[in-house]
């Protein structure tokens, strides 16, 4: 069992202002510039089939279905939730055939189901010029997920597992290094999201684990007598009140939350010897076999990844998408912005699912005391 060390931790959340952020509204000369004749006749059909059925993050769900109205006239039914519940509808549907969702908006998760054949080929139905060519995307070159490049398009990558500390208590220069995190003032000061339960803890907890070793694995979350939380605000709230020093898988946006409302003191840390992960959040996309609008759905897809959508997702989701012709919203977290020149451990593609990710994520489970 991990120690809390008897600390008696504040029950009252605090309370914060949200500053209210307006949509971003600059696009692109023309998102189908170039669109040849079967972009045309699909567009048509689509129009005619009147709607697509989109599932995602909540925050997505006004954004986008504006967005898509206003440049194709084709109305968003969007269902947001958790991606984990979604998926599992997702599976069961195309099993039974009686599919209601077009297109997906998930992690990485559904790489088995994709192998297993429940989702359309994407590649084939990437219709317009100023989608497919290369150098309108990072490192000229569509990302994919799945090894095939057909069924799982990523279109945002920002870093993650960035510790964060109290800039009020953590002296310059004392946390450098992921290594310092084993300095005896941090005992017992440490708070991480729960590797036990996936999510930013297992992500993190990997990432270090690949990066230095079990051994320092063990030393840091049993040895420093981690504290665990499955509330990343809850961790972002203790960290900004002094509470504990540094926090271990706090996602972004609850840093963004806090210096929103004027908590600058929680400080995302530059470690020096390890920069963190390559992440795409929940910007896979993947299209369900047997979608009830499968020419909406194809026009869906093109102007997802199109400057239009990804301008829309980014600025929703406060991340950086992949493509090279869209500016980055100044909102977004310049330490979750992937730097050029640095390489970062990329945890999106199927390589790292099915060898690395797997056996790391047990042997940190047997070391931390997994369920």
């Amino acid at each position: 069992m991990i120690s809390t060390n008897a600390r008696t931790r504040a029950a009252a959340a605090l309370i914060f202002v949200l500053a209210a952020g307006l949509p971003i509204v600059a696009r692109a000369a023309d998102w189908q510039a170039g669109a040849g004749t079967d972009w045309q006749k699909i567009l048509a059909a689509a129009k005619k089939e009147g709607s697509v059925a989109v599932s995602g993050p909540p925050q997505l769900a006004e954004p986008f279905a504006k967005g898509f109205a206003r440049d194709t006239g084709i109305t968003v039914d969007y269902l947001g939730g958790e991606a984990r519940t979604t998926a599992s509808r997702v599976v069961r549907e195309v099993r039974a055939g009686a599919v209601t969702i077009d297109v997906f908006l998930t992690g990485s998760a559904e790489l088995p189901q994709v192998k297993e054949g429940l989702f359309d080929d994407e590649k084939s139905r990437l219709l317009l010029p100023g989608v497919t060519d290369p150098k309108n995307w990072s490192g000229g070159a569509l990302k994919w997920v799945d090894n095939t490049q057909k069924f799982m398009l990523q279109a945002q990558a920002y870093i993650s597992s960035v510790p964060m500390y109290d800039g009020n208590t953590v002296k310059p220069g004392e946390f450098a290094n992921w290594k310092d995190l084993l300095k005896p003032q941090f005992k017992g000061k440490i708070v991480a999201y729960d590797p036990r339960s996936g999510g930013p803890g297992v992500q993190t907890a990997a990432y270090i684990g690949v990066q230095f070793g079990m051994d320092f694995v063990k030393s840091l979350y049993v040895g420093q007598e981690v504290v665990y939380s499955l509330d990343s605000r809850q961790m972002a709230e203790w960290v900004a009140r002094g509470v504990d020093a540094i926090g271990l898988g706090i996602p972004a946006a609850d840093y963004t939350t806090l210096h929103n409302a004027g908590i600058t003191n929680l400080i995302a840390a530059d470690p020096k010897d390890g920069p963190g992960t390559l992440t795409g959040g929940f910007s896979v996309v993947e299209l369900p076999k047997g979608g009830p609008h499968p020419n909406a759905a194809i026009v869906f897809l093109n102007w997802y990844a199109s400057a239009v959508g990804q301008e829309a997702y980014s600025h929703a989701m406060n991340t950086s998408t992949r493509r090279t012709d869209v500016a980055v919203d100044p909102s977004i977290p310049a330490f979750t912005v992937p730097k050029p020149g640095i390489t970062y451990q990329d945890q999106y593609n199927e390589d790292w699912i099915t060898t690395v990710r797997a056996k790391t994520v047990d042997q940190v489970m047997q070391v931390i005391g997994g369920k």
